[in-house]
């Protein structure tokens, strides 16, 4: 009995022995760590560092955190899911496989390798003892750490794709996990901030500690601390290893009643019909048209009427609840305002998403509403950021005083999270409908249209563009706001005949120039690794950008110093000098990023020519 159960397992663990992507995966991690040992003894030798060992321990550590977190919302939730997407889990029932072999055969492997890639950097990580600020004993007890938080990981990945119909929805149901404790953390230690002293409040904080993966973090500053003398195997370990162990067993249990259906239906909630048969873009449009004024007249008003309200004078109105009054409103009120319109304006339709669009944008058109949510989604993206919005300006006015509060900071937040939110959404649309494709075994009819694959590719890119209007307008409004700040201080700086103030100012142009090839980059990688593999194409795509952005800095700062020291070493002019520290590096990191989103273009086209060929 247990030679069948283990049998599905046991043929995951000798297929992934023998495909050599996942050794070339584990000698590029050992190069990784060959880097990062370069760098913490250049800090050593330029004296940045006081303990380049501990230093060098840290980033290893904390990025570990980082990537299990992302590796979690991806490499777990979709063992099952996968199998539901693509309708061969009931083939594995009817194979004899019982639930536990199914689940210990699609989580056994991913669970050791991600196991094997910890204990891959063991080795090398001891090297941190000779480079000085780390013992022994802390490596093992971060390790250990990180092991338990993998376990933990693994049967919350299990669970969730156990529940779900999708990957999606499982990878959002880890998300729900992970992020509510730490804003239920977050909303807790304000209260505790504010004056509020109440024996509960500490109670629940302590009780969500414990949920939170927050603890991870806690355990990790703690081992990382100087003179740590604590025990390797932590009160955290042992209860993410029962919690695990506890999700495992509760996805053993509901197994058979969650895959009663054992492939993913294609429904729709009738609520959902509803909303699509009546809401067009054109709809849309007019809505938000309409509430602009209305959105106005809450900013002018609310100031007004919490005064009424409270008694208070006008103008101790804080502005960022005005900000909060707005976003609220127009989370609140669009959707309700989007179908009364509909309601008025048009009849209803028996189709549910409309007519599609003519000639070439009949892609865009079937990639916006099959694979982005059409209009209903830009729809939900337009509340959510609207919340989004509102929740930075609470915490910027919370935190600041009334007297003290300005635009240009609220604007740069809104800016940072529009770029952070739009990349991440933006790389996630191209590759999802690039993996619809693959999995409906459609590219080689695509490839049959007369048109080039190239126009294949753009129409994956403006379909994903449309989708983006809710975050672009936020980032913009964000941009909007820092502009005139930016304006100022290029004016300043120009009125100045000091070179450095020139160098600050050449810097605004190359760091748009970067930001939009990092952009371009990730956007490539995570369309190819969408072709190339079954699961985590996004997070794939986040760590490669990021070791690619980690090595560019290096060499960055290596060409800083390397003019620094020749400047000093020649008596040059200083203003050269720093021109030369920005333009040489500039040009170099421009011209390599330009080559690799080339080179990944023409990869990405080769990619999908084979695969074509195959289907």
């Amino acid at each position: 009995m247990l030679r069948g159960t283990l049998a599905l397992m046991t043929r995951g663990l000798r297929l992934d022995c023998r495909r050599w992507q996942m050794h070339a995966l584990r000698f590029l991690l050992v190069a990784i760590f060959l880097f990062m040992m370069l760098f913490a003894w250049v800090e050593n030798v330029v004296s940045i560092a006081a303990t380049p060992g501990l230093n060098f321990f840290s980033y290893i550590t904390y990025t570990n955190f980082v990537f299990i977190t992302l590796g979690g919302m991806s490499f777990f939730t979709s063992t099952i899911t996968e199998e539901k997407e693509e309708q061969t889990l009931g083939l594995l029932k009817m194979a004899g496989v019982n639930p536990l072999g199914i689940l210990l055969g699609k989580l056994g492997p991913r669970l050791l390798n991600a196991l094997l890639l910890l204990a891959i950097q063991f080795p090398f990580v001891q090297l941190a003892v000779t480079l000085g600020g780390v013992h022994s004993r802390q490596i093992q007890a971060a390790y250990t750490t990180l092991a338990g938080y993998i376990l933990l990981m693994a049967g919350l990945g299990i669970l969730a794709s156990v529940i779900a119909r999708r990957t999606r929805q499982a990878a959002l149901m880890i998300c729900m996990t992970i992020l509510v404790p730490l804003i239920l953390q977050g909303l807790l230690s304000i209260l505790s901030s504010g004056g509020t002293q109440f024996p509960q409040l500490t109670i629940a904080r302590e009780a969500i500690q414990w949920i939170s993966i927050w603890s991870v973090a806690v355990r990790l500053g703690e081992v990382m601390s100087l003179g740590f003398d604590g025990a390797i195997l932590d009160r955290q370990f042992f209860c993410h290893l029962a919690g695990g162990a506890t999700m495992f067993v509760t996805s053993w249990a509901i197994f058979e009643r969650c895959t009663r259906q054992p492939h993913t239906a294609d429904h729709v909630a009738p609520a959902g019909r509803l909303s699509r048969s009546h809401i067009r873009l054109k709809t849309l449009g007019l809505t938000i048209l309409m509430m602009v004024p209305v959105l106005g007249l809450v900013f002018l008003a609310y100031p007004h009427l919490r005064s009424i309200v409270l008694g208070v004078p006008l103008r101790n109105s804080p502005p960022h609840e005005s900000v909060v009054a707005v976003t609220v409103t127009l989370a609140l009120g669009l959707p309700l305002a989007t179908l009364c319109v509909a309601r008025v304006t048009q009849k209803r339709e028996r189709r549910e998403i409309g007519e599609c669009w003519p000639k070439a944008r009949s892609l865009v058109w079937k990639d916006l509403h099959f694979v982005t949510g059409g209009v209903v989604g830009i729809l939900t993206r337009i509340a959510l950021y609207s919340l989004l919005t509102g929740l930075v300006a609470f915490l910027v006015g919370f935190f600041d005083p009334p007297d003290r509060w300005e635009w240009s900071l609220l604007g740069g937040w809104m800016l940072g999270l529009g770029l952070f939110a739009g990349t991440l959404e933006l790389g996630s649309n191209v590759g999802r409908s690039l993996r619809f494709e693959l999995q409906g075994q459609t590219l080689s009819t695509l490839v049959l249209l007369p048109q080039t694959i190239r126009a294949f590719l753009w129409s994956k890119f403006v379909s994903s563009l449309v989708a983006l209007i809710p975050v672009a307008v936020m980032t913009l409004i964000g941009g909007l706001l820092v502009f005139s700040e930016v304006l100022q201080s290029i004016l300043q700086a120009a009125g100045r005949s000091n070179g450095g103030d020139f160098i600050g100012v050449l810097y605004i142009p190359l760091i748009i120039t970067l930001i939009l090839m990092q952009i371009a980059l990730f956007v490539e990688l995570t369309a190819y690794f969408a072709l190339t593999v079954r699961w985590g194409y996004v997070v794939l795509a986040i760590i490669c950008t990021y070791f690619m952005n980690s090595i560019g800095g290096f060499a960055w700062s290596m060409f800083m110093l390397m003019f620094s020291f020749a400047g000093a070493a020649s008596g040059a002019d200083s203003t050269v000098i720093l021109l030369l520290m920005t333009l040489v590096p500039w040009v170099t990191a421009a011209g390599v990023s330009l080559a690799v989103v080339i080179a990944l273009f023409h990869a990405i086209e080769s990619r999908i020519k084979q695969l074509a060929s195959q289907s």
